[in-house]
């Protein structure tokens, strides 16, 4: 995983209301458009995770935590009850448990 990819897009999402929107509006075509932006490609189960919004997945591949759990929060609000965000959250952290989140 290049987990400063990941940690970058998250960032960027998470800190821009109009790059969140646009992410949530289309997450397959909002990553094709920065990834093109950045000259950069994800792999493909970063992409993949990245266009289905799979905060699991994106947990198990060592996303740091504290933007994970950030730009989950801002990308799920509009759609889920932030309990049960924070629920479905915490049980698939914990089925992976704590996986390496260094660079």
């Amino acid at each position: 995983m290049s987990k400063y990819l990941v940690n970058k897009f998250m960032h960027v999402v998470n800190m821009n209301e109009e790059a969140e929107d646009a992410y949530v509006e289309n997450p397959p075509g909002f990553v094709a458009r920065w990834e093109k932006g950045e000259r950069l490609e994800f792999t493909p189960e970063e992409r993949r995770a990245l266009e289905r919004r799979d905060y699991g997945s994106l947990y198990a591949m060592g996303a740091h935590p504290f933007l994970l759990w950030s730009f989950t929060e801002a990308i799920w609000r509009r759609e889920m009850d932030r309990e049960e965000l924070v629920k479905d959250y915490k049980a698939k952290a914990a089925t992976v448990g704590y996986p390496d989140f260094e660079s």
